[in-house]
């Protein structure tokens, strides 16, 4: 058939340009050191959280079977979103997603339908896929402002200002360079121009700011429209949240597909988010110790002549370059004990391939140092 020629053609087109990925089994081996998970907080083998969940199961379904609209709807699902409501700045009301990728296809879909025609996107160029794929889904005019630049979405937004609604989408954390977005001027542009601010804080949420909470936490009180972010990073579970004023929040309940049409989360995943909640705001020595640790590794990496490229957070990426070496590093360190993944393209651009070394609170200092001898060495590795 003609189909399954393509494909294979396909396919080894990907594979000669040394972007093939495949699956390889998690065997939770205690012998290999962590630094791909996005378990930031080291929450997610969490003995207290497991019993949480025990007495979640017990008294709930093991799943919600349904859509929140239907029947998914239970206590733990309304407990976490009143948590998440106050722990990310004060908003008015949450609503929970099946995952952070269907939450930004949603938000950005629903907005769009407001009024197609007079609807202009703006997003930072290293937005991640689930951004992208939201705006092109949405089918409405959008522009890429250069990365963490207000004065080239000042200039974009100012072009587009006749445009009824005007949407600016950016990370607070990016997911793959490890920086922090500039908020303050970013909102500030985006008020100038009356433009929606939506912020993906997955890889913020409990990671930055005095108490982990987020971008409004870091930057103490800047707060955008509406954000975004995911209970599977460092609250050790999965879905993901969206928060906003209630007049929003209303509309998505009755306007986002993804929201509508999807099995809720399982009330024990509500259960152990909410219970990570709590873990991060009676020890915020956690988030204290997940940021100076990165600090430390990064002050680290460029004193050893790595490109850290301009990240100042828990994700760091190590610039690599080529495909195939990033590719032959990540398995020389898996066969060493350590689980540091390459990222290439199409999640990066092509040529700039890296490993993304996440930070994990619960590393232990004989790991650390193991990891920081074997990179010390990477520049030798990488000729």
């Amino acid at each position: 058939m003609l189909i399954r020629e393509l494909l294979i053609n396909e396919i080894k087109n990907i594979k000669t340009k040394g972007f093939y990925r495949r699956l390889n089994e998690n065997k939770n081996d205690d012998t290999v050191i962590n630094l791909s998970s996005n378990d930031y907080l080291g929450l997610a083998y969490n003995s207290k959280i497991k019993r949480t969940a025990k007495q979640i199961i017990s008294k709930y379904p093991l799943s919600s079977t349904s859509s929140p609209l239907m029947y998914g709807y239970f206590k733990p699902h309304i407990d976490l979103e009143n948590k998440l409501c106050k722990f990310k700045g004060g908003y008015e009301r949450c609503i929970l997603y099946p995952s952070g990728y269907q939450a930004n296809l949603g938000i950005i879909s629903a907005l769009s339908k407001i009024s197609f025609s007079k609807t202009f996107i703006a997003f930072d160029e290293l937005s991640h896929a689930s951004i992208i794929d939201g705006v092109l889904c949405s089918k409405t005019k959008f522009s890429r402002f250069k990365h963490n630049d207000p004065n080239h979405l000042k200039n974009i937004l100012k072009k587009h200002s006749s445009y009824d609604i005007k949407i600016v989408i950016t990370e607070g954390v990016f997911s793959m360079d490890g920086d922090i977005a500039n908020l303050p001027d970013i909102i500030d542009v985006s008020k100038c121009y009356n433009a929606i601010t939506i912020i993906d804080d997955a890889h913020a949420t409990g990671t930055i700011g005095s108490f982990g909470g987020g971008s409004c936490n870091y930057y103490n009180g800047v707060k955008p429209d509406i954000i975004m972010g995911t209970l599977g990073k460092a609250l050790a579970s999965e879905g993901a949240f969206v928060l906003s004023d209630s007049l929003m929040i209303d509309y998505f309940i009755n306007k986002s597909r993804p929201y509508i049409f999807s099995t809720a989360i399982s009330p024990v995943a509500a259960g152990i988010a909410l219970e990570a909640l709590n873990i991060i705001e009676n020890k915020p020595e956690l988030v204290r110790k997940l940021q100076t640790l990165s600090q430390n590794i990064r002050i680290f990496l460029k004193n050893n002549g790595l490109n850290i490229l301009n990240s100042n957070t828990h994700i760091i990426p190590i610039l690599i370059g080529d495909e195939k070496k990033a590719a032959a590093i990540e398995k020389k360190f898996i066969n060493e004990g350590i689980l540091l993944k390459s990222v290439k393209y199409p999640t990066v651009a092509k040529g700039q391939a890296r490993l993304r070394f996440s930070v994990n609170a619960g590393l232990r200092n004989i790991e650390i140092k193991k990891v920081l001898k074997k990179l010390s060495d990477l520049n030798n590795i990488k000729k």
